[in-house]
């Protein structure tokens, strides 16, 4: 397998990077997407997984695939293989995604959001996935809307950038989640201490045309859109509403 290098990138860039390394990744599926999801953060993988089968497409750029289970198990459009792009800082869990993966032979490359992508997709992926990435980063001096500019520069004309990520405001948190949440803070696995649906509202609408929030437990999912070059960033009227009832 071989792994593409953008010349911005730099390894483990920031402190939660190491905490992905390839022992620790064997048990992401019982941990994270199971036990965790359900457990502490409530909202269940099978909700992140129909998020999956709702909003992705045959041309797909992936960032921070984690272990890749959601791409193992999500249901890609009919017509042929996807083309699967794998996008992380970290090199381990792009060989381990990219392993349990090889049957759709992922292109991968590391590099580091908080800087341009330097036109890795050329504008063309259909669909985009940042799931459970963006409490992973630091706030950088000019927030982390940054790095949703970084990713809407990847898409295609009317693609959609689609995830989810866990939030320190304007969520429902439990006692067990919020002492988890400050835990993972002080490890530095999470820089979300600033993180809230009202920012996360904000940061999508400046850029991107549409976009929908919808809570679940310590989650937001969201959708976004990029403008669509035939009717020049005007919202057409099945395009995504702003937010969507929660459980």
């Amino acid at each position: 397998m071989t792994i593409d290098v953008s010349p911005e990138s730099s390894a483990f860039g920031f402190e939660g990077q190491p905490y992905y390394e390839h022992r620790r990744l064997r048990l992401y599926d019982a941990v994270v997407v199971h036990a965790s999801n359900r457990v502490l953060w409530r909202c269940p993988k099978d909700r992140l997984l129909d998020h999956y089968n709702e909003w992705i497409t045959s041309r797909h750029l992936e960032v921070g695939p984690g272990s890749g289970y959601y791409l193992d198990h999500c249901r890609f459009p009919p017509g042929g293989d996807p083309e699967l792009t794998l996008l992380d800082l970290n090199p381990d869990p792009l060989r381990f995604a990219a392993h349990r993966l090889r049957r759709y032979t992922p292109r991968c490359v590391q590099a580091d959001l908080l800087e341009p992508l330097s036109g890795l997709g050329a504008g063309g992926f259909t669909s985009i996935a940042c799931n459970y990435v963006l409490h992973c980063l630091p706030r950088p001096p000019g927030g982390k809307q940054l790095v949703l500019k970084h990713l809407s520069r990847e898409l295609a004309p009317g693609g959609v950038l689609f995830g989810s990520t866990v939030l320190s405001g304007g969520v429902r948190h439990t006692a067990l989640s919020r002492r988890f949440n400050l835990l993972y803070q002080r490890q530095g696995s999470f820089h979300n201490q600033h993180d809230s649906v009202r920012w996360l509202h904000r940061a999508l609408e400046e850029n991107f045309t549409s976009h929908w929030i919808e809570v679940r437990g310590s989650v937001a999912l969201f959708a976004a859109r990029a403008a669509d070059s035939a009717r020049t960033g005007t919202q057409a009227p099945d395009d995504l509403p702003r937010e969507r009832p929660g459980a």
